[in-house]
């Protein structure tokens, strides 16, 4: 939805400059794929929930002659969604504006800025989901910084077929979030370096991407979150921490953004159009008193779990 008030105005040229921003910073933030958007016209309401015995109980197919077909409906439990406002105002002042307008665009300057911080609180709530949902926690079977016995190929596919035994996944269909500490001491192994020998010759450990590691496990995508953020108070010395925590990572199935709630998926945003139809929404309106024009940074949303048991759709396997 537009901005009704005559004050305030949707900016198309800055929400450019904040998709262009999204763009750069996409490499760094998973949250928007670990929980892929659903837009709805509804603020708040319910949504169906998979059960496990739709993927794990099998139905009888046979037919006696002059007899119907047996019949079977879907079951699905039901959850309530409720989606809440997110977002900042930054203050671009006239005279900061004209004093620095040779050097840089003010507000394009703050509407970044805006749009990191947005996205910043946003992978937050989607990790702090994640770690709240109570998966079974399962140990690798050796640490991977012992990188001679250690054995994260196969211990990343037990998980797959774990997940698949409990929901019936492709493992083309699979994705894995694992945080940066993780990627590389699985890379440094000398399970992956033999593997990596044959599947990509002349690539080092350290040159491994996220898309050839996906592929050298034959599943959907891999996710490696890289996103700290100043844990300490104002005016005390930084300390950086990361937002997904390192040791702890996430076999999963996950649905495209924009699927429909009854494709199979751990997580969702849940996305109100009628308010917020992008991500971020950008406006701005004037403020005499400050002598400032302010640049608002906003979206509207949810963050969910489907399926009726938490390890439905999920493995969580932890590298201790």
């Amino acid at each position: 939805m537009r901005p009704e008030s005559s004050s305030v105005i949707f900016r198309a040229d800055l929400a450019a400059i904040a998709m262009e921003h999204n763009a750069r910073i996409d490499g760094k933030f998973i949250g928007q794929y670990a929980a892929p958007v659903f837009d709805t016209p509804a603020c708040d309401g319910t949504y169906p929930i998979m059960r496990r015995a739709n993927f794990q109980k099998p139905a009888s197919t046979k037919r006696a002659e002059g007899a119907g077909y047996n019949r079977i409906i879907g079951q699905f439990g039901q959850g309530n969604y409720a989606c809440e406002e997110n977002g900042l105002e930054l203050p671009v002042d006239d005279r900061r504006k004209r004093r620095y307008a040779s050097m840089f665009d003010a507000e394009a300057s703050v509407t970044r800025m805006g749009v990191y911080q947005v996205a910043l609180a946003r992978e937050a709530r989607v990790a702090a989901l994640y770690a709240g949902a109570g998966f079974t926690n399962h140990n690798v079977t050796t640490a991977w910084t012992t990188t001679a016995s250690a054995t994260p190929l196969d211990d990343i596919a037990s998980g797959v077929d774990a997940l698949s035994d409990n929901c019936g996944a492709d493992p083309g269909e699979v994705s894995l979030i694992i945080p940066r500490a993780d990627f590389r001491e699985m890379c440094r192994t000398d399970q992956v370096n033999e593997k990596l020998m044959y599947t990509y010759p002349g690539v080092q450990p350290a040159q491994l991407t996220p898309l050839q590691v996906a592929a050298m496990l034959g599943i959907k995508r891999v996710l490696v979150p890289a996103v700290a953020y100043d844990s300490t108070e104002e005016g005390y010395a930084a300390s950086m921490s990361q937002i997904w925590t390192s040791g702890v990572m996430y076999i999963c199935v996950l649905a495209n953004p924009g699927e429909d709630l009854e494709v199979p998926s751990v997580a969702r945003t849940v996305r109100w159009t009628a308010d917020a139809p992008e991500t971020p929404v950008v406006e701005s309106y004037r403020e005499d008193k400050t002598r400032s024009d302010i640049v608002r940074v906003r979206e509207d949303t949810d963050e969910i779990l489907l399926g009726d048991s938490v390890d439905l759709f999920c493995y969580q396997l932890t590298n201790t």
